[in-house]
């Protein structure tokens, strides 16, 4: 790797998420790209080679199921995360777990505190795990003095508020309000 480049899944992470527009990709309104158009422009652009099957084990090998390959492996998404307006991730909505979990660095928990709620921010939205260990994962990202909310998750599904589960198992909210905070875990 070049000095100064940044390693191509941290690369291809952000451009799925947020800055299509880096590499001239087309993406539709789910956040799906063409695989060729990647890979080239991946090249051309950036001066990455990249091969349909080192794609391929990135996304397999992923260790939060960032991303997710066509049925025919011809298009490729992240599948939740994304700060690009017009992009509506693929969500199913359901019946959630009765507990969910996010993860969040001590600044940002204070500031949720204060404000009485979690906010999805720039992205689309509030993002919650099933797992406690995923979310743990998601608030050491940081460097920062970590912490996980637990919320209550069945009474925000009975108050009728839309919980949405991506193809990766994360579940989202446009906002989840302090009254459904069961804990906060340090």
């Amino acid at each position: 790797m070049a000095k100064g480049k940044k390693p191509i899944t941290f690369t291809i992470c952000r451009i799925l998420r947020h800055a299509p527009e880096e590499l001239e990709l087309t993406m539709d309104e789910h956040g799906w790209v063409p695989v060729s158009q990647l890979i080239a422009n991946l090249a051309r652009l950036r001066g990455y080679t990249l091969t349909r099957e080192e794609l391929a084990r990135i996304v397999a090998e992923d260790n939060k199921g960032r991303y997710r390959l066509s049925a025919d492996g011809e298009r490729i998404k992240a599948c939740q995360g994304h700060t690009i307006p017009w992009v509506r991730p693929e969500l199913r909505y359901h019946t959630p777990p009765a507990i969910l979990y996010h993860g969040t660095n001590e600044p940002a928990l204070r500031e949720i505190l204060r404000c009485g709620y979690l906010s999805k921010m720039e992205r689309h939205a509030v993002h919650m795990q099933p797992d406690l260990e995923k979310a743990w994962q998601s608030a050491r990202r940081w460097r920062l003095p970590a912490a996980v909310i637990e919320i209550d998750a069945a009474r925000m599904a009975a108050d009728g508020i839309p919980l949405g589960e991506s193809d990766n198992g994360v579940w989202c909210a446009e906002q989840v309000d302090a009254k459904y905070f069961l804990r906060i875990i340090r």
